[in-house]
């Protein structure tokens, strides 16, 4: 049971996907201040304009971030994990998040990475200003795109064909580190190594 947000100020780094598939592995809600696809994909999924409420198992995709009630239930999360991608302005964006929320238990989550460089890159730029800040990251990938287009989570779209097994084996073991997070007795998780 935990209250899950995935938040950043940038748009574009894979909040949406990362929230639905996490919602639909653990079936949990999945809540969003922003109009998005999933609210057709997924049963749990509920878009709130306004004041978002507060529940528990719930995964918070925060894509219209910048609403002032967005705070109020990061303030709440168990744990944010916080989408980078390997741009300065992303990378920029997220220390300021980290800043304004380093109370928080904060997972930076490198996404879209091209190749390990990329993502030590990232880790690299976050940890000269939050050295103990948890990271891990996931490779460039459509398992999560792919996912959300068909209405299953990663999981689901991995285990659904030999050929699904083979095309993201490797991305999906990057996605079943965070995954696990969740799934181990309120262990949310231990600083991962790229």
């Amino acid at each position: 049971m935990a209250i899950i947000s995935i938040a950043s100020t940038k748009g574009g780094v894979g909040k949406t996907s990362l929230a639905y598939s996490l919602a639909k592995d653990l079936d949990y809600r999945y809540a969003t201040n922003d109009m998005s696809v999933v609210l057709n994909k997924y049963k749990k999924a509920r878009y709130y304009p306004g004041k978002i409420p507060l529940y528990q198992d719930t995964v918070y995709d925060f894509g219209g971030f910048d609403a002032h009630h967005a705070d109020e239930i990061l303030r709440a999360s168990d744990i944010i994990l916080l989408p980078t991608t390997n741009d300065l302005n992303s990378i920029m964006k997220s220390l300021i998040f980290i800043k304004n929320y380093k109370e928080k238990t904060i997972l930076v989550f490198a996404n879209m990475i091209d190749n390990p460089n990329d993502a030590s890159m990232i880790k690299a730029k976050i940890h000269e200003h939050f050295p103990n800040l948890a990271f891990t990251y996931l490779r460039r990938t459509k398992l999560l795109k792919n996912a959300l287009e068909t209405g299953m989570s990663a999981s689901e779209l991995f285990e659904s064909t030999k050929h699904n097994q083979h095309l993201y084996r490797h991305s999906y073991l990057e996605y079943q580190k965070i995954l696990k997070l969740f799934k181990t007795d309120g262990m949310y998780f231990q600083a991962p190594s790229v």
